[in-house]
């Protein structure tokens, strides 16, 4: 046997075989927070040559059409230091996330309410 035939091949880098940049596009957003978050343990792991720092900054980046502020907040602290001052645009964001959600939350109160009036639903039960 020769010494190339004895020799154990080097193991590949796992970003030979990372799929997320043919896949990406066709994924809703919410989607790639898991994808980054195994490529974030691959990186911690030394499974595959990514930079951590790029990796947070896509994620940063894909988090900023989203309401998930406070995510991105966390994000942005992991990339610039947890001392770091959030920028006023994420704090704004953040501030009309919380006026969407009273409004949904106002608009729903009527059914809200008629669902905790136990005869309307005593009468939706027994009329079904």
């Amino acid at each position: 046997m020769t010494t190339a035939e004895t020799k154990t091949p080097e193991l590949a880098d796992a970003s030979t075989y990372d799929l997320t940049p043919l896949i990406s596009p066709y994924l809703d957003l919410h989607m790639m927070f898991p994808l980054l978050e195994y490529i974030d343990s691959l990186i911690a792991t030394g499974a595959i040559s990514y930079s951590a720092a790029d990796v947070a900054q896509a994620r940063l980046e894909l988090l900023r059409p989203t309401h998930m502020v406070d995510y991105a907040m966390d994000i942005y602290r992991e990339i610039h230091g947890e001392e770091a001052e959030i920028p006023q645009e994420m704090e704004d964001q953040k501030g009309e996330v919380f006026k969407q959600m009273e409004v949904l939350r106002e608009g729903q109160m009527a059914f809200d309410d008629l669902s905790r009036d136990e005869e309307v639903r005593n009468n939706l039960v027994n009329n079904n």
